[in-house]
């Protein structure tokens, strides 16, 4: 194409100067481009440890020490490189652990054990002696204010459910209470003397006398005194007989005769009942 021309030739040198430290030291392309090659990795050796810790910062190295160090990697670089083998790498024996010592087991706290409180127990008191209880039979009747003091005796009715009252002494209705069984107690007796026996004074002759808190003594068979206070008197017919029978609470109760004097079938008679009632005294 270039008639005449000459052939360029490009005759490259082998080897270029390099200034280490203060000198000019020849090297050749090799060298050249193994020291490029260090130089790059050791950038890149700076740049990977710009993170971690700062490096020290070694002495430059001598001319004689570079030089040694390319020829090394001059070396390196013509070995022919390793192929890998497949030998099987020695697996890493596992070693055990030591197993921790048995640690003591902590010491369990006193469970706090619940005491029963105390039984209280309990002291009986001695009981509240009572008089002996006998026999309660009402034996006799005293009343002061009359000067009244008679002996009693146990009475019913007779076949015609009539009362039976004896002639001169005071009786005691068997089918009424006794003193202290907390019911009524009833008496009667006469307040006329008898033609027969005009000398024997009536028993109840002077009962109509007696006043509301008049005092009434009765004694029982066992030996017990019970006093009654007389509260109230009532002027009855014979036919109302309730106040003979039970009330329910302690009272007495005398009956005697009271009233206009009649003549039934011979004899005298009176046509009222008089009730006297008296109270346990408080």
């Amino acid at each position: 194409m270039f008639k005449g021309a000459q052939r360029l030739s490009l005759s490259l040198p082998r080897s270029a100067p390099v200034m280490v430290g203060y000198q000019w030291i020849s090297f050749s392309f090799r060298e050249v481009y193994a020291m490029r090659l260090i130089l790059m990795g050791v950038c890149v050796c700076l740049l990977l440890s710009a993170c971690g810790p700062a490096a020290t910062v070694a002495d430059p190295p001598t001319p004689t020490a570079l030089r040694d160090r390319v020829s090394v990697a001059i070396a390196t670089e013509s070995a022919p490189t390793a192929t890998p083998s497949l030998t099987a790498t020695p697996a890493v024996t596992a070693t055990a652990l030591p197993s921790p010592s048995p640690t003591a087991s902590p010491t369990a706290l006193p469970v706090p054990t619940a005491t029963s409180a105390p039984t209280m127990t309990a002291t009986p008191l001695p009981m509240a002696t009572l008089p002996p209880t006998g026999d309660r039979t009402p034996v006799r009747l005293v009343i002061p204010a009359i000067n009244l003091d008679r002996a009693l005796y146990p009475v019913g009715l007779d076949a015609n459910n009539v009362p039976i009252v004896l002639d001169h002494e005071v009786g005691w209705y068997l089918h009424s209470a006794r003193p202290g069984q907390g019911d009524n107690i009833v008496l009667w007796g006469h307040v006329l003397r008898f033609r027969k026996a005009p000398h024997i004074p009536a028993p109840f002759a002077d009962v109509e006398r007696l006043a509301p808190g008049s005092e009434i003594l009765l004694y029982s068979a066992d030996g017990s005194v019970f006093r009654y206070v007389v509260t109230r008197k009532e002027r009855v017919t014979p036919d109302q007989v309730a106040y003979i029978l039970p009330t329910g609470d302690e009272r007495l109760t005398l009956v005697s005769c009271i009233g206009d004097r009649v003549i039934v079938d011979g004899n005298v008679e009176l046509t009222h009942r008089l009730i006297t009632i008296a109270t346990p005294e408080r």
